[in-house]
């Protein structure tokens, strides 16, 4: 597996301070002065609190393998949390309304040489910017449809899961949510742990990559595991 850190890409906008057409460079905007800070922000967001909230959220739909009325109890309990609209709101959306436009401002202005430079490392980083606009649209459909519409007063439950995975085309995009967002999720661990300067030497960056390709894996696996159950136990698709 590739140890590169980082694909060649344009510099970061500090870096690229335009000019007018009378020569003049113009003043720096707030975030190209202060991109190194913005950047860090968003690599460790994406790991806490977002990364790790994707796996508890996996982890407590795991529920639903086990009985539809485990799946229900979850639910109901994960519906009591005391200061339920801080940990909400606060602690989960925020950070990743910050990490999903940031990112997009990121992809903007970084040039992808996937034609030019065949290393995987490059490839991975091509599909890092792919997988996290399409976890952007999954989760934002699955947030606006689920929790602030059928689960909006109530708890949510097994049956409406079900109902609502039968439709095929729901099922085919939470599909490549899942695997979006569990790709996502484990190569940003592995430039995670390079950005912040944890897995420095090749070895260590090798070791690394298996391991967070594990938890890719494991969360695509664990991911469609749940989906499929939902329809399976619903007697399968709903024309």
């Amino acid at each position: 597996m590739a140890t590169v850190s980082e694909p060649q890409r344009s510099s970061a906008p500090a870096a690229e301070a335009a000019t007018g057409q009378s020569g003049l460079a113009r003043p720096r905007s707030f975030i190209e002065r202060n991109h190194f800070w913005l950047r860090r922000l968003h690599s460790l967001t994406g790991v806490l609190p977002i990364g790790g909230f994707l796996i508890y959220h996996f982890w407590e739909n795991a529920t639903a393998l086990q009985a539809p009325d485990h799946f229900d109890t979850m639910a109901t309990h994960a519906r009591d949390i005391q200061l339920l609209f801080i940990l909400e709101y606060g602690i989960i959306l925020l950070p990743l309304i910050y990490h999903a436009l940031y990112g997009l401002f990121i992809a903007s202005y970084t040039r992808i040489n996937v034609g030019a430079y065949s290393y995987a490392r490059n490839r991975l980083f091509m599909w890092q910017r792919v997988t996290g606009i399409l976890t952007m649209l999954y989760i934002t459909y699955h947030v606006l449809v689920l929790r602030f519409g059928a689960f909006a007063e109530v708890s949510a439950s097994y049956a409406t899961m079900t109902q609502h995975l039968q439709n095929p085309l729901v099922f085919a995009f939470y599909t490549a949510g899942i695997l979006a967002a569990s790709y996502h999720l484990g190569n940003g661990l592995w430039t995670f742990l390079i950005t912040w300067g944890i897995t420095i030497g090749k070895r260590a960056q090798r070791i690394s990559q298996w391991v967070t390709t594990g938890v890719s894996v494991g969360m695509s696996v664990l991911g469609m595991a749940i989906i499929i159950t939902f329809v399976v136990r619903g007697g399968g698709f709903r024309f």
